[in-house]
């Protein structure tokens, strides 16, 4: 109600993350930079946890405008923030063991674009090549800040520059998907093909178009085949309008005798699968680790159906297959440190599926130099030291 003189591409743009997730949108008349700054502004605040997150309970709440910025900082008037299910898994995962009376109040939303209106030092934004009235993706902030809010204070370390012919609101969802979907790329960048759950999801959707860019260009990463698993056939001639390889429709995945279960083992045998991405959890998991040969990975990043079932410990421990999380910072961190080697030592970068875990640093073994004992010169005879007696029974 708040959103009045928002035109019609407003409104479709404001629910253009279909599928998983949705977008906080301000009014167009809005993006400019303004004049000057009010005193107060607004922003969403949790005030109480739900048990699923869509049972939270939020709140608008005032607060007074931002003082004097740091050297590193910015202030954006914010555009547009995404709603995924990194956002409202947040809201409910501390739900279940919170006292309600000692519950404090919380800003909300990871990640969101707006436009600069104010610069700490123009000499840090310059070099971070930021300017006033630039459009620019913010994450990371501070002090318990969060993007469901009108004005916001980002550092630098965690403001990307957007291309200024991009609409500000299409970059509302620049780090979390993108970099989730670079993060399984280069996880499975040596495997024949792996599997995707969620796939008509807005990653799902990122990955197709990822990997029919990277072939395109003729990028060897692109190589990899994908199978997308989703849950009705409207879903799937979606995604093979955009190029997929592989579009399995599972309906259900408690049930043994669904069709989908069937289709998922074929083109896991047909594509030489190796590795699934599980955003799903519940008991797709447990369908997805029975489904992949053996000596197989499935990551899960999500939990979309609840906590993890149907896990055959079978699997596990004759099959040799490994159920583990994936969480993408650690994969960069990883893939850096690879790319440093690479550089530095020209050492091949194994599969990421294939790392295991990391292996403990060999320290050099030095001898210890233990110095000769001599007995004095009117002595004729003492006992060798210890450690060079014999042994004897």
């Amino acid at each position: 109600e708040e959103q009045k003189g928002m035109s019609p591409d407003d409104g479709e743009r404001a629910g253009c993350l279909s599928g998983v997730g949705a977008t906080i949108s301000a009014p167009s008349a809005e993006r400019r930079v303004p004049s000057s700054l009010p005193p107060t502004f607004k922003r969403l605040m949790l005030v109480e946890p739900g048990a699923d997150g869509l049972k939270a309970k939020i709140e608008v709440k005032e607060e007074l405008m931002f003082g004097e910025l740091r050297s590193d900082e910015v202030l954006v008037k914010m555009a547009a923030a995404p709603v995924n299910p990194s956002d409202f898994g947040a809201w409910a995962s501390s739900s279940p063991d919170d006292d309600k009376k000692t519950f404090k109040p919380r800003a909300i939303g990871l990640e969101g674009s707006g436009v600069v209106v104010r610069v700490g030092s123009r000499w840090s934004s310059s070099l971070a090549g930021i300017r006033v009235g630039a459009s620019v993706g913010v994450t990371g902030l501070r002090d318990g800040q969060g993007t469901y809010a009108e004005y916001v204070v980002a550092p630098l370390a965690t403001t990307f520059a957007m291309p200024d012919d991009l609409p500000v609101e299409d970059a509302a969802s620049f780090f979390v998907n993108p970099f989730t979907a670079v993060a399984i790329l280069d996880t499975a960048q040596n495997a024949k093909a792996f599997v995707q759950t969620a796939g008509a999801s807005q990653l799902g959707k990122m990955l197709v178009r990822l990997l029919v860019r990277l072939r395109l260009s003729g990028d060897a990463s692109g190589d990899v085949k994908m199978i997308s698993v989703v849950r009705t056939e409207a879903q799937a001639q979606s995604l093979r309008r955009l190029g997929a390889d592989r579009v399995v429709v599972l309906v259900d995945p408690e049930k043994r005798d669904d069709p989908g279960l069937a289709d998922l083992r074929g083109a896991v045998e047909s594509l030489g699968a190796t590795v699934a991405f599980d955003a799903v959890s519940g008991s797709l998991t447990g369908r997805l680790l029975a489904s992949l040969p053996n000596e197989s990975t499935v990551y899960v990043y999500g939990r979309l159906a609840g906590d993890v079932t149907g896990v055959n410990p079978v699997d596990l421990i004759y099959r040799k297959k490994i159920h583990q999380g994936l969480l993408p910072q650690d994969v960069a961190r990883e893939g850096l440190r690879g790319r440093l080697r690479h550089l530095l030592h020209g050492e091949p970068r194994p599969p990421r599926h294939q790392q295991g875990p990391p292996r403990p640093r060999r320290r050099r073994m030095v001898p210890l130099r233990v110095p000769r004992l001599r007995p004095p010169r009117h002595v004729s005879h003492i006992h060798p030291p210890r450690h060079q007696r014999r042994l004897h029974r």
